[in-house]
């Protein structure tokens, strides 16, 4: 060949390589099913081993595909990556911590290898000390008597490694003593008894250190420290007989909500393992701020009326937020004096309208005690033990949470009781703190990180509210009826100051005219968006949140619904900090259930491990690269065994279903009893085919399809009868097919647990792990959206919902309904059912009634999904009765086509030449988003669609969230390949060129033959 020919040939290649090499990247995210294993999702053994082979890592920064690969190995292929600015430590642990070399060695049984000599009983008795029969010296060990030989010889009392042989089992893998999958009856060989006596002898210094600290090993605090109960009575509770400590401390806030003269004190039950308060170490701290933890009333009788208070005060809500002057302590006290002064009746009491001794949390965290951490619970505000109103998440309620992890800092008072004025200082403390818990303590915890409040370095929400408004409405209407569908109602419930009537008897008046000029407000908008819901949106100023976060959410969950984990990894997205989801298929709880006796694991990892290295991580520093774990891993619908990571949340892929009728209008009414719909089966009913209650449109699912995100619905409509401002309409997307199928129900638990199997270690109890059951049904409902057509400017954010109308009968309004957000998988073969009612009867009463006429042209939804974009005709299914319907002409329309889609970036702020100093505070007023800290998020690639006319109406906005300026630098998400329907110029010309150069060489060989 000659020299001209060839240079036209590479010169062809060259050009085409970018669509070659766009067209391997196409990919839009890389995901992994999990198949169930012993497999554990934490951050890669920290020990140095022998192994008997190399171990395989991935080098490339996406996630790993294979369906066998776990997230462990995710996280080995990640510690060859250097550190970067968004994951360095801002300070060093005050524990020195040393951190063994990484290891790549497999998880997966090993053997010895044959030119390694085996270790024998006497080798064992040559390194523990200890005596053997003379028969026994030179039997072989197996990795079971290696194990329960040197964790007996580390202990200090039995008691320390559990109450089973499984415990030990479980000890030896957390102390990365073996690999998790190890065959324990195999032999093992002299080195590997050598390493493993390395681990044990840390383990048995620890337990005899004359000063105590935390054990750090395999990237996880290690359950060192004794523990004993404090739920006693107070003869019975002494700090003489404790290993762990409490006491009540009293901390001073801002704020004097109950109009008494003074600022507020709130209580928080501080418990700490016996050496933390003897000062052998300083231990980072877990906060749990639930305002049901110092007890409720009965949820039957919180109203002003039930509760003989008078229902027609006001107030004046500045004074809420008067200062007066703040307490001077008279004398002090240590943390070991208040610990022996106190009494168990502080924290373990009979609450007599819930038939339980609180505190609630009082033995939730026991498992972190016991490993070296620090735990503080409180009530908050207006609670037994507390001062001031509660008020319901606003920014009263968060300050008071703030106020005790500046107490935990060293920046704020505490006493050591609301009277005496002595002083207490949180002397035992690193000044590190996480806060954790489920429902409204996941919602305090995403509320204080949303003030930048110093010393908050991790959160795990779980099942918390981001924005009150979208707990109790959904653009534009109401959940549920009154007084459950009331601010006022929550905070009556936790108002348990009055079980102590002296302290009720002098502010129940003030506290009556608060609850009623509460409501008023709330009302006064209707169930618009206002400065009520304004104070309680702690989505506001991302710029302020600077903590990491592992975000939790069932979704199966009906109470906290699943858009706020979304508005949360969204906020937390835009102010660059590092945001994990953790999805499981349960309804409204946490993964450590421990009010139920239960909790779950993910690849048989139990949440509490997972847990343990991210606080390991973030709290103490250790390096376990636990931040390496991927951006979402969430439990599959239909084999809760399963479990599947994602790069990402955010889907760049959608599944467009327009809707197809032979009508172009379709009116439905209020009235399901003269439709023949009842409630108790609507969800089933309206699945199934339309009525005059409900419009249902059926598409066929061809491939098995991903769903992972919310949903916008655009429709266009009308009243058609009716008067008023309240016309709630209700959207749901429903799988549905011929035959049953299995899917996880409504995230119950299966009845038969695991005993035992959810590991706490030290002497505590175990666990007993379950699994959520799947049921047989032919339908399940995948998501729900819900809008008033009195608000059709409504969009996803919570402050879209502040302006309404007054629908005129057959004025149509474009809307856009946003179903919740869920990642759930429709199998091949399946339907997908897009289903329109009025209102919502699950929780909600309709009085008057009324009817819509939609545009049947108009509506489409956008599904985000992980496969491939495409768009499909969802078919009206008439009633049976409608037996006209059949009789009409198909009405002719444009070939349907997928839209044009174009990408824009995500989660950015203004530059840092904007930026403003964060505000201590809970930010009050409306702004441009900003951000104070100095990472810089990677960009996070989301999808734009060009809509032809022949799909929606000019109204249509795809979701406003997508249009919000994302953080920050311009660096790509090396994670998430950048893909879509982009044209190749260069390799258009390429192909060409190729083709023709290939053309004169085929000639020019013809000739030369």
């Amino acid at each position: 060949m000659k020299k001209k020919t060839m240079v036209s040939i590479v010169a062809s290649s060259l050009l085409i390589a970018p669509m070659v090499l766009h067209q391997v990247a196409a990919a839009d995210e890389q995901t992994e099913e999990l198949a169930p294993s012993t497999e554990v999702v934490h951050a890669p053994s920290t020990e140095a081993r022998p192994t008997t082979s190399d171990a395989s890592t991935v080098t490339s920064e996406e996630a790993v595909s294979s369906n066998e690969a776990s997230l462990d190995r995710t996280a080995v292929a990640n510690q060859a990556a250097p550190a970067t600015e968004e994951h360095t430590r801002q300070s060093e642990p005050t524990v020195p911590v040393a951190i063994p070399a990484a290891t790549n060695r497999e998880a997966t049984p090993q053997s010895a290898p044959p030119s390694e000599a085996p270790a024998t009983a006497q080798d064992l008795a040559k390194v523990t000390g200890s005596t053997l029969a003379a028969d026994q010296a030179s039997k072989e060990l197996t990795v079971q008597d290696a194990v329960n030989g040197l964790l007996q010889w580390a202990a200090t009392d039995p008691s320390q490694l559990g109450q089973s042989q499984a415990d030990r089992e479980r000890f030896a893998k957390s102390l990365g003593l073996i690999e998790k999958s190890d065959d324990l009856t195999r032999k093992v060989s002299q080195p590997e008894l050598a390493k493993m006596y390395e681990t044990a002898k840390k383990l048995y210094d620890a337990y005899r250190a004359e000063k105590k600290s935390p054990l750090f090993l395999n990237g996880r605090a290690q359950p060192i420290f004794p523990y004993t109960t404090g739920e006693k009575a107070d003869q019975d509770y002494k700090y003489e007989d404790s290993q762990i400590v409490r006491f009540p401390v009293y901390v001073e806030t801002d704020y004097d909500t109950d109009a008494d003269g003074k600022p507020d004190l709130v209580k928080a039950i501080v418990q700490l393992p016996k050496a933390v308060a003897q000062g052998d170490f300083k231990a980072a701290t877990i906060l749990e701020a639930r305002p049901y933890v110092a007890g409720t009333l009965d949820e039957n009788y919180v109203t002003l009326e039930s509760l003989g208070l008078p229902t027609d005060g006001s107030y004046d809500m500045k004074k809420l937020h008067s200062q007066p002057a703040k307490r001077q302590p008279v004398s002090s006290e240590t943390t070991v004096e208040a610990a022996k002064k106190a009494k168990a009746s502080d924290w373990y009491y009979y609450s007599p309208y819930e038939y339980i001794y609180d505190y609630e949390d009082l033995n939730w965290y026991d498992y972190f005690l016991v490993r070296g951490y620090a735990f503080i619970s409180s009530a908050g505000l207006g609670t037994k033990g507390s001062e001031g109103f509660n008020t319901t998440g606003s920014d009263l309620e968060i300050n008071a949470f703030k106020n005790i992890i500046e107490w935990v800092n060293g920046k704020r008072k505490a006493y050591t009781d609301k009277t005496s004025n002595v002083e207490i200082k949180a002397d035992w403390a690193t000044g590190n703190v996480a806060m954790t818990g489920l429902s409204w303590a996941g919602t305090t915890t995403f509320g204080v990180a949303a003030t930048g409040v110093e010393g908050l370095k991790t959160i795990v929400p779980a099942a918390g509210i981001a924005s009150w408004y979208d707990y109790f409405n959904s653009q534009g209407t109401q959940f549920g009826n009154a007084p459950y569908s009331d601010l006022s109602w929550l905070s009556l419930y936790v108002s348990t100051r009055m079980l102590d009537q002296d302290d009720w008897a002098g502010i129940w008046q003030n506290y009556a005219n608060y609850i009623n000029q509460l409501n008023k407000d709330q009302y006064a908008h209707d169930r618009n968006y206002s400065d009520v819901w304004k104070e309680r949106d702690y989505t506001l100023h991302p710029e302020n949140l600077k903590t990491s976060a592992l975000i939790v959410h069932g979704l199966n969950d009906d109470n906290v619904k699943t858009k706020h984990f979304e508005l949360m990894y969204d906020a937390l997205k835009k102010a660059g900090q590092d945001v994990k989801l953790y999805l499981h298929q349960g309804d409204h709880v946490y993964p450590a259930a421990m009010s139920r006796g239960y909790g779950i694991t993910a690849k048989g990892q139990d949440f509490y491990d997972l847990l343990n290295t991210w606080l390991t991580h973030y709290l103490y520093g250790v390096d376990n690269h636990v931040e390496s774990l991927p951006a979402v891993l969430a439990q599959n619908n239909y084999d809760p065994s399963k479990w599947t990571s994602y790069d990402n949340w955010k889907s760049s892929q959608r599944l467009f279903l327009n809707a197809q009728s032979k009508r172009l209008e379709e009116t439905i009414s209020s009235d399901y009893a003269a439709a023949g719909v009842e409630i108790a089966n609507r969800n089933e009913t309206v699945s199934k085919a339309s009525s005059k209650a409900n419009l249902t449109f059926v598409s066929d699912v061809t491939e098995d399809t991903t769903i992972k995100g919310h949903i916008p619905v655009h429709f266009k409509a009308a009243v058609a009868k009716g008067q008023g401002k309240n016309f709630q309409l209700n959207a749901l997307l429903v799988d549905v097919a011929d035959e049953d199928f299995d899917v996880v129900g409504n995230g119950s638990v299966k009845q038969d647990k695991t005993a035992d199997g959810f590991w706490m270690g030290s002497n505590l109890s175990n666990l007993s792990v379950a699994e959520y059951e799947t049921i047989k049904t032919k339908y399940k409902v995948i998501a729900k959206g819900w809008i008033n057509l009195a608000n059709p400017e409504s969009g996803y954010d919570s402050a879209s919902s502040r302006a309404s109308i007054e629908p005129k009968v057959g004025e149509y309004h474009d809307y856009t309904v946003y179903l919740q957000p869920n990642l759930y998988t429709v199998k091949k073969g399946h339907k997908l059912a897009l289903v329109f009612n009025t209102y919502d009867p699950s929780d909600l009463t309709v009085e008057h009634p009324y009817e819509v006429t939609f545009k049947t042209d108009s509506i489409q939804a956008a599904i985000p999904i992980v496969e491939k974009t495409r768009a499909q005709k969802a078919a009206y299914v008439p009633s049976a009765t409608d037996t006209d319907y059949a009789k009409l002409p198909e009405i002719e329309g444009a070939a349907l086509v997928a839209p044009e889609v174009h990408y824009k970036e995500e989660y950015r702020l203004p530059s840092p030449e904007h930026l403003v100093q964060p505000s201590q505070t809970l930010p009050e007023k409306d702004g441009q988003m900003q951000t104070g800290s100095a990472r810089q998020e990677q960009s996070h690639l989301t999808l734009a669609v060009s809509y032809g006319p022949q799909f929606v109406s000019q109204g249509f906005v795809e979701d406003p969230q997508e249009v919000t300026p994302a953080v920050g630098g311009e660096q790509v998400d090396h994670t998430l390949p950048q893909t879509g329907s982009k044209d190749h110029a260069l390799g258009l010309l390429g192909m060409i060129s190729l083709t023709a150069s290939s053309l004169i060489f085929w000639r020019k060989k013809r000739e030369d033959a």
